[in-house]
C-alpha cells in the first residue's frame, strides 16, 4: 500500500514538473535546450558562443523570466515583425535576471563579443501576456560575503527570492508556499524532503510546495541561488 501511495505521489509530481535531459527545444536552433518542463513552467537553457550568429527563429507569446548565468558582452537581436528592427541587449552579469510580460518574437541573434552568453528562459504560460506587473529587472548582487535571504520580486502567483549561504553548514530556507524552481549560480547542495541534490552553475531543480528546504556551499564559493515560486494555477487576468 505504501509503495502504491509513493508511486501515486511521484506520478502527480511529475505532472507538475518533469526534468528533460538537455532536450532540444522544438522548432528552435541548437542554442536552446529544454531542461525542465511542467504544467505551468518551462525552463530552456540558452547558449550563444563568441561572435556566434543564430538564424531567424520564433519564441511563443508567453511571460518569461530571463536568468543570466555569466558575465557576457552585448548581443544584437534583429526582430522581423511588421518591419525589421534591431536592438542591442547590453552586457549581462551572473545572478541578474529580468521579468518580462512576454510577446511573440521572431528574431535572429548575433553575439557581438568574444564572451559567450549563457542564460535561462523560465517561461510562465499561466500568466497574462503584457501584464505591466510582469516587468522587472533584478540586479546581480555585489556582495556575496554574508548569508542572505531576500524576496526581490512578488506579485500574485509569482515570487522570486535570492538566497546566499556562505558556509558548508546548511542554511534553513523559507519554505515555498507553491511549487518552485531553484536556479544555482554556484556549486550548492540543496536538501528537500530528505533528499540531497548537488547543483552547479546553471543547474535547475524543482521542489514541491511547503517542503523543508536547506542549502549549503559545495565549493569554495558560497551557495547562491534564486528560488522562483509559481502557483500551480496562477491567476490569469
Amino acid at each position: 500500500m505504501l509503495r502504491k501511495t509513493a508511486l501515486a505521489v511521484a506520478i502527480c509530481w511529475c505532472s507538475l514538473f518533469c526534468v528533460a535531459q538537455q532536450q532540444k527545444s522544438d522548432d528552435l536552433p541548437d542554442n536552446y535546450k529544454t531542461v525542465l518542463t511542467g504544467s505551468f513552467v518551462k525552463v530552456i537553457r540558452v547558449h550563444y558562443g563568441p561572435y556566434e550568429k543564430v538564424p531567424i527563429h520564433n519564441h511563443p507569446e508567453v511571460p518569461t523570466v530571463y536568468v543570466y548565468l555569466n558575465d557576457s558582452g552585448p548581443v544584437r537581436l534583429t526582430h522581423y515583425d511588421e518591419k525589421m528592427t534591431a536592438i542591442v541587449r547590453p552586457p549581462t552579469h551572473t545572478g541578474a535576471y529580468r521579468v518580462s510580460a512576454g510577446k511573440r518574437e521572431r528574431h535572429s541573434v548575433e553575439n557581438l563579443s568574444d564572451l559567450p552568453s549563457d542564460y535561462l528562459r523560465v517561461e510562465l504560460p499561466g500568466f497574462r501576456v503584457d501584464d505591466p506587473a510582469l516587468e522587472f529587472r533584478g540586479k546581480a548582487p555585489t556582495d556575496l560575503s554574508h548569508d542572505m535571504s531576500t524576496t526581490e520580486f512578488e506579485i500574485p502567483g509569482l515570487t522570486i527570492r535570492r538566497i546566499v549561504c556562505v558556509n558548508a553548514t546548511p542554511c534553513e530556507v523559507q519554505r515555498p508556499s507553491t511549487p518552485a524552481v531553484v536556479v544555482a549560480f554556484s556549486d550548492v547542495v540543496v536538501s528537500d524532503g530528505g533528499r540531497q541534490t548537488r547543483l552547479k552553475l546553471g543547474d535547475v531543480m524543482a521542489v514541491q510546495a511547503k517542503e523543508k528546504l536547506s542549502l549549503s556551499a559545495a565549493g569554495s564559493e558560497g551557495a547562491h541561488v534564486l528560488v522562483i515560486s509559481v502557483e500551480d494555477e496562477p491567476p490569469v487576468k
